[in-house]
């Protein structure tokens, strides 16, 4: 398998695991009434994932990321094989996500505005899910 086909098929896979981890944060009993509010810590890990959703779709496609609210921004409009160097760091934030998932410190509750020493209780679906996307980053 040459280079490029084996990152695409590593990439694919990573979207894959990114894609249950969205469903996951989807399916937190905080996540309809902190998606309406457009707040809350369920709801930004979820937008997160969510825009590293369209960063693996265009590198996949090569093609510049969807135009939407939710990339515009937050996403390089660049196709990926004519991205500069700043532009790839964009495409690094999925190993930020286990990160802020993992947080036990109540700071990442505190970047979404929740007190602070407080902790979000994300359950073990969405703990696991972002668990399975950090292996395939190391993978």
């Amino acid at each position: 398998m040459s280079g490029s086909s084996a990152n695409s098929t590593n990439i694919s896979e990573l979207q894959t695991a990114d894609q249950a981890l969205c469903t996951a944060l989807e399916s937190h009993s905080a996540f309809a009434s902190q998606r309406a509010a457009k707040s809350g810590n369920v709801y930004f890990l979820w937008d997160f994932a969510r825009r590293t959703d369209a960063m693996f779709s265009s590198i996949l496609d090569d093609a510049p990321a969807p135009d939407t609210p939710g990339t515009r921004g937050s996403v390089p409009t660049a196709r990926p094989s004519t991205m500069n160097e700043s532009q790839r760091q964009q495409l690094k934030s999925d190993a930020m996500l286990d990160m802020l998932i993992s947080d036990t410190t109540g700071k990442t509750a505190m970047m979404f505005g929740g007190g602070q020493g407080q902790t979000a209780d994300l359950g073990r679906e969405i703990k696991d899910a972002s668990k399975s996307v950090t292996a395939k980053i190391r993978a």
